[in-house]
């Protein structure tokens, strides 16, 4: 069961995520060449890219 606050921490992080995922999309960067200005590491930088994917999906089958 997961508790409000757990919750409320998730959305957060996958805001940030989020914007980060956006970040370099919007940089004209490569993800190596962006992970590498922003200190995240690779591994990390895909893990929350494949979270935010599926948060998107979640969002999208809710709504149909």
């Amino acid at each position: 069961m997961v508790t409000e606050t757990t919750a409320v921490k998730q959305e957060v992080r996958l805001r940030e995520w989020s914007a980060q995922v956006e970040a370099k999309q919007t940089s004209g960067l490569t993800v190596p060449q962006w992970r590498a200005e922003n200190g995240i590491n690779l591994n990390t930088y895909y893990y929350r890219l494949k979270k935010v994917r599926e948060q998107f999906l979640r969002f999208i089958r809710q709504r149909q």
